[in-house]
């Protein structure tokens, strides 16, 4: 299926010519009982198709070619298709069905209609409640695309806008309130590093950990960083060149003391440690302790490694602060070049 294909039936299925729904006092069973309009009550709901429609921006879900392709086979087989949930509205003054959970469906059926499949009445099931209520159904829909987790960070903010706060969120969807904040957060990051998480190029976990320690910005940068050392240890293993340290980690990665050497700087302190007496500090003089050679030696090994560490975090926060600096730097001259473009397109 082409995305032009796609596009049409999105069209089709979201065409109005004031962009409202207003609220309808009928529902699916009074208007069961009325002649002109489609809607017949067999174990449930079946309704012309064409009285579906879709509220441009309400789904929470991004339209994926492939799993409107797999309805769209089963409506032309005649395979079952669950229900689609709607509530009945009033658009351009004729009764509709808005569709609150099954979007991807409801493209299929205008897409199987296109192409000629002969659909006389679909399945449907009239929800109840408010827009809060139907939002979370989408959210919590088993039968739905699982949500990606922009997707799901904007579906929380959606919820925040309708004036719930975050634990009211976690309240109705049945999840935790960590999770609610650590999804709005993506809701901070920059519009490149959205689309990185959108396509899974980017794990959502690494983004708002970062976003909350370092900021959206440096975020992106971090994040743009350890996507190129990933790609370039790939293309050296398939090279068959094991990867550099370079290549392995990215530069802007903070390093930390192992915790084997955590271990064994702990017990160079209880052992120095336990030869101070209480009795020795009473006068403020000077203690006198006494090592082995051996643990001089790890204590020795300890300092360079937290020298190298602390150097090596220094520089990795100096060179994100740069390379953010640089991608703004580059982001006006975008809109400086584009701004130039147009005025001699205008002089033209």
């Amino acid at each position: 299926m082409t995305t032009t294909n796609i596009q049409k039936a999105i069209a089709t299925a979201t065409a109005t010519a004031t962009g409202v729904a207003l609220a309808s006092k009928d529902g699916l069973r009074k208007l069961s009982g009325n002649k002109d309009i489609e809607v017949k009550r067999v174990n449930g709901f079946n309704a012309d198709p064409r009285m579906l429609w879709i509220e441009e921006g309400f789904n929470v879900r991004d339209i994926d070619a492939e799993h409107v392709e797999g309805f769209v086979r089963s409506y032309t087989d005649g395979k079952y298709v669950p229900p689609i949930e709607v509530v009945v509205v009033e658009v351009d003054g004729v009764q509709r069905l808005k569709v609150v959970e099954g979007h991807h469906r409801t493209v299929a059926i205008y897409q199987a209609l296109e192409n000629g499949v002969d659909l006389k009445a679909v399945s449907v099931i009239e929800v109840t409640g408010n827009e809060v209520d139907q939002l979370a159904r989408m959210i919590k829909s088993a039968e739905g695309r699982p949500l990606t987790a922009m997707e799901l960070a904007g579906a929380y903010q959606r919820m925040i806008n309708m004036g719930l706060n975050q634990t009211q969120i976690a309240d109705e969807l049945g999840v935790s309130s960590v999770q609610v904040s650590n999804y709005l957060v993506l809701m901070k990051a920059p519009q490149e590093l959205k689309a990185m998480i959108q396509s899974g190029e980017y794990s959502a976990t690494n983004a708002w950990n970062n976003i909350r320690q370092h900021g959206a910005d440096i975020a992106l940068v971090m994040a743009k960083e350890e996507v190129r050392a990933k790609t370039e240890a790939k293309e050296a293993k398939k090279s068959g060149v094991k990867p550099t340290k370079s290549q392995g980690t990215s530069a802007l990665k903070k390093m930390k003391l192992p915790p084997k050497k955590v271990t064994g700087m702990g017990s160079i302190v209880t052992s120095l440690a336990s030869q101070v007496t209480i009795e020795a500090l009473e006068d403020d003089k000077d203690v006198q302790l006494t090592m082995s050679a051996e643990m001089a030696k790890k204590l020795l090994s300890l300092a360079a490694d937290l020298d190298e560490i602390n150097t090596h975090n220094a520089n990795a926060d100096q060179m994100m602060k740069d390379l953010t600096i640089q991608a703004k730097r580059g982001e006006s001259q975008d809109v400086e070049f584009e701004a130039q473009e147009e005025q001699l397109s205008i002089a033209v």
